[in-house]
């Protein structure tokens, strides 16, 4: 019988999944995640299995992640596969390890309060933040990691959780980045005095740090986020509790702060290093009439900082893989993937297949352009936001930061790399460059 290539759909071919899920496999991964995807991809295909605390099963290509979160999500878990995670113990109620209409609630609770009313709202104490702190990188030169996760967690801080800029979020950045230690900790277990421990500990902080906010908030008109979420009310006229409310914040500005970071160390890597595409977008965004066009979706108005962002996105998610967990048998490429099974899509290794994009690992942004049909690359083969009704509800607050960021650079300076650098790739937690340093020049023009 011919063998199916087909997902989804139950057929006699079911070839073992090619892999070992030996332990040595996680020490491999660690070591060097973008390495151990290449060569497991270009060794197994498209679907292999290996190790990663668990047995796993790790499925690349766009064809596969729209299985997991569109055409068979129903099929797979979001919340049982963060629950094998460390997200578990640091966000045991969250939107994260919840599915169905558990999930459904609860997203239709949060995406107003991050959707684009919130975002025209933070969108000048947005670029403020990035314009200071890049002020300061020219005086003090810039490790572009460092200034992104500076000025990210100002942001999250300031513009999602309320809090004064200054003495406020400098008292608050300690506990929080223990609590991002926990959260990305790659083995999720306890142990006295270890990540998890302390991470736990800095939750309870920021919980006696943040609830008066969450009642100050309550007696005031509703704005931002937080004051969304603290007038809230269910039909039934139920409001949320202090208590879900902080965890919330929490959640959010984790989730917008360090990945955000990851991004936005590539923008300016990435800016560093191609001149004549940091020439390009100058051109356009001094043409640009306004700054609202800062808040605009889709690209008509600046396709080239479009395409430039969505290349971005595509060469440097800033996470190489994210969970979920098989609720049924489900067969991927003739491979029977069966129920119970923690599987890993990675945008990372997706990104990079040859079979959904030219010169895969070519930074080519021009591939976005719609003169480039039919072989023209389209947003919808990338996943770095996840996709379906999954997809991550802070996309368009980060897209905004990203834009708001270049525009902070490029209208007022040249990014030139520091020659006397040699940076590196770290893949986990989140897909940076470390050790990238860039030198500020101010424009005349400026």
């Amino acid at each position: 019988m011919a063998e199916s290539v087909v997902f989804g759909v139950m057929t006699a071919a079911r070839r073992d999944i090619p892999g070992r899920d030996r332990l040595d496999e996680i020490v491999h991964l660690l070591r060097d995640p973008m390495r151990f995807l290449h060569v497991r991809f270009e060794r197994y295909g498209r679907v292999f299995r290996t190790r990663f605390v668990y047995p796993c099963v790790f499925v690349v290509g766009e064809a596969a992640n729209r299985t997991l979160m569109i055409t068979r999500r129903a099929e797979f878990s979001f919340g049982q596969g963060y629950a094998r995670t460390s997200v578990r113990r640091i966000f045991e109620n969250s939107i994260m390890l919840q599915d169905g209409e558990e999930h459904r609630r609860m997203r239709a609770i949060l995406k107003p309060a991050v959707g684009r009313l919130a975002l025209k709202e933070a969108a000048f104490g947005v670029q403020e933040i990035w314009a200071r702190n890049i002020d300061t990188a020219l005086r003090d030169g810039a490790d572009v990691y460092t200034l992104s996760q500076r000025t990210t967690f100002e942001v999250a801080a300031n513009v999602l959780s309320g809090l004064e800029l200054g003495r406020e979020t400098d008292a608050v950045r300690p506990h929080f980045e223990r609590l991002i230690e926990g959260v990305m900790s790659p083995i999720p277990f306890r142990v006295p005095f270890g990540r998890l421990d302390r991470a736990l500990e800095a939750r309870r902080v920021l919980e006696r740090l943040l609830s008066p906010r969450v009642l100050e908030a309550r007696r005031r008109e509703p704005r931002g986020l937080v004051g969304q979420l603290a007038h809230h009310r269910d039909p039934d006229g139920t409001t949320l509790t202090v208590t879900e409310i902080v965890e919330h914040l929490l959640l959010l500005a984790w989730a917008g702060y360090d990945t955000t970071a990851s991004s936005a160390s590539w923008v300016l890597h990435v800016l560093a290093e191609r001149p004549d595409w940091q020439e390009r977008l100058r051109q356009e965004l001094q043409s640009a009439e306004g700054p609202e066009l800062m808040l605009a979706e889709g690209g008509r108005e600046l396709p080239q900082l479009e395409w430039f962002l969505l290349e971005l996105e595509r060469l440097h998610p800033s996470a190489p893989f994210f969970p979920r967990v098989a609720l049924e048998d489900v067969e991927v490429e003739g491979y029977l993937i069966e129920k119970g099974s923690l599987v890993f899509y990675t945008p990372y290794m997706s990104h990079r297949d040859p079979a959904s994009f030219d010169h895969p690992d070519a930074f080519d942004p021009e591939r976005w352009d719609p003169a480039r049909a039919p072989r023209r690359a389209t947003p919808a083969q990338l996943f770095g936001f996840g996709g379906g009704p999954r997809i991550c509800l802070g996309k368009a607050f980060a897209k905004l930061q990203l834009r708001l960021a270049v525009h902070a650079l490029v209208t007022r300076y040249r990014v030139h790399p520091d020659p006397t650098c040699r940076p590196k790739i770290l893949g986990l937690p989140v897909h940076h460059p470390v050790g990238s340093r860039v030198r500020l020049e101010r424009l005349a023009s400026a």
